[in-house]
């Protein structure tokens, strides 16, 4: 038993690096944090090796773009939480701009942008443009089609096209209270038109670049759909499989780590949905809603389509669909993560001056209120086992060779004085799920996003210490816990795994969200002062280690007879 201790703490070593390796290189693959608005050099078309094939692009003859397009036009919709931009290429939304402090991007630059939702490139589908099929697979309409402007406002513009003897005219509307998109598509056909009706989403994305102790890159975004058997599907650039297809889908389009632009099926129709992806390194992401078209000749067919574009709060998305609510990708720590979201937004709510950072710092406070008597126990636990070194020698020495016989004679001490031969690793090992939690609450919730603990140092608790002040200080006070930490002597090696486990872990802090390096900075310090008031109340052992009661009969002559009790060191 005496390297159990060493074992557990090799054993979470191992993991803890692991874990959050996992999570950097491939979780991030799974999440993506919104880029800044497209730059004129984002513009240029990428080199042949890296462009993905055109998804997109007319497969209807190779007329010239200017004879079919009319001219371009953009209409601007504005409400107070979006900042859109329409173009009659496509019909679709060339720019979706979150409005608000919050939705900026610090990069350090002087001028931040906004947030942008919008990640489509040349050749790749706008968010909300439409494709016509016709029952042969032909397309009849591209999506990128060329619109006149019918009629707009403020919050709506109406878009028409006319091609083949199908004319399509379509109505984007902002709702001024919500992040939802309203989409009124009318089909008209001059000869019977059986087929499909494609809304569209693309992205370009990329893969994160540099490696776990780099500096944390955009992370790249998803196409994702909701399918008929109510599970989400979320496809990267480079996947195995770059095809998806689900029937009864309820909603599809581009998934970000803490935003969404997505596009509801119609209420009472059957709608599917196909997830695709071009490229491996590089390259485009598409989401089609698809809904079946049935147009008699001359007539016309109406469908209303609902939609999202911002960010990936529960409340938000629920209030426009309560489907949307699944986007939001918990993982397998999400009952913890909940839980921990739900404590800080009470001390949010509640505690002046309204600060995450505080809030971080609170819910340490809770959570060491609440594991305080398991820590307390495992500091007992620690020395009584002081205590009984000098007899785990013993035993050592008497039953050498024989490592079963030693080990049960060990755990039956062990046993009668209450003493926990894993107890060390206790508090960290009842931390550890937390840890877990908090990464992907950081990671998941937009609550936290760009949220400042202190200005000018940490602007925002999802991302990285920009000077690596906390993840030192957090490995100091790692190191200043190793040494108040009491040890068995039959167990040395056990403060040097612990010092270099702390180094190590700073180091795996460097990159990882500053909140989760505030929560362990502050359970550190609380720890430490745990410790220092538990060995100020607790006994200390006896000078000398153990000592032995002998009892001796008779006593000197002429003192009566009787018995005498010494106490002699054990």
């Amino acid at each position: 038993m005496k390297d159990t201790n060493q074992r557990l703490l090799l054993a979470i070593a191992i993991f803890l690096p692991v874990y959050f390796g996992w999570a950097h290189f491939f979780g991030a693959k799974n999440l993506a944090r919104p880029a800044a608005v497209a730059t004129a050099e984002d513009q240029k078309p990428a080199s042949t090796a890296a462009a993905p094939p055109a998804p997109v692009a007319a497969q209807t003859g190779n007329v010239p773009r200017e004879t079919t397009h009319p001219l371009t036009e953009k209409v601007v919709l504005e409400t107070g939480k979006i900042h859109a931009v329409a173009t009659s290429d496509g019909a679709g939304l060339e720019s979706i701009e979150l409005q608000g402090e919050k939705w900026t991007q610090h990069k350090g630059a002087k001028e931040e942008e906004r947030v942008n939702l919008v990640k489509s490139r040349a050749g790749e589908p706008l968010p909300f443009s439409t494709r016509v099929t016709g029952a042969d697979g032909k397309t009849l309409l591209e999506a990128d089609a060329g619109y006149t402007v019918v009629k707009k406002d403020p919050l709506s513009v109406t878009f028409r096209a006319e091609q083949g003897g199908v004319t399509v005219t379509k109505t984007l509307t902002l709702n001024p209270q919500t992040y939802g998109v309203q989409l009124t598509v009318e089909v008209q056909s001059a000869a019977a038109l059986t087929g499909q009706l494609a809304v569209l989403s693309g992205a370009h994305a990329e893969e994160p670049q540099g490696g776990l102790f780099a500096s944390r890159s955009s992370v790249p975004a998803r196409a994702i759909c909701l399918g008929g058997d109510g599970k989400i599907e979320r496809m990267n650039v480079g996947a195995k499989h770059p095809e998806f297809n689900s029937a009864g889908a309820a909603f599809a389009g581009i998934d970000e780590q803490y935003f969404l632009s997505a596009v509801l099926a119609p209420a009472g129709v059957a709608a599917s949905c196909k997830l695709e992806t071009h490229g491996e390194k590089t390259g485009s992401l598409i989401a089609a809603l698809s809904v079946p078209l049935q147009v008699a000749a001359g007539g016309v067919q109406k469908v209303d389509f609902g939609g999202y574009a911002g960010p990936k709060d529960g409340g938000q998305l629920s209030v426009v669909a309560k489907q949307l609510s699944q986007a939001i990708d918990w993982g397998f720590w999400s009952i913890i993560a909940e839980v921990l979201l739900g404590v800080m937004k009470f001390f949010q709510r509640v505690v002046p001056p309204h600060n995450w950072g505080i809030s971080i710092i609170l819910l340490t406070l809770a959570m060491k209120a609440i594991t305080f008597p398991l820590q307390h126990k495992s500091m007992k636990s620690m020395q009584e086992m002081q205590r009984l070194q000098p007899q785990l020698e013993e035993m050592k020495k008497k039953f050498a060779g024989d490592t079963q016989r030693q080990n049960a004679e060990q755990m039956k001490l062990f046993k009668e004085h209450g003493v926990n031969p894993m107890g060390s690793c206790l508090p960290m090992v009842i931390q550890m799920p937390i840890w877990f939690a908090l990464y992907t609450t950081l990671q998941v919730s937009v609550d936290l996003y760009n949220e400042p603990f202190i200005h000018g140092w940490l602007n925002d608790l999802t991302s990285k210490d920009p000077y690596y002040v906390l993840p030192v200080m957090m490995g100091i006070t790692m190191i200043l816990t190793q040494v108040l930490t009491p040890s068995p002597m039959s167990q040395p090696g056990q403060k040097t795994m612990g010092y270099a486990m702390s180094g190590f872990f700073s180091l795996l802090m460097l990159t990882l969200p500053s909140g989760l390096t505030l929560y362990i900075f502050t359970n550190n310090i609380l720890s430490i002062i745990q410790q220092v008031y538990l060995r100020r109340t607790m006994r200390p052992p006896p000078a000398g280690g153990q000592t032995l009661e002998v009892v001796t009969k008779g006593g000197p002559k002429g003192s009566g007879g009787g018995s005498s009790r010494a106490k002699v060191p054990a």
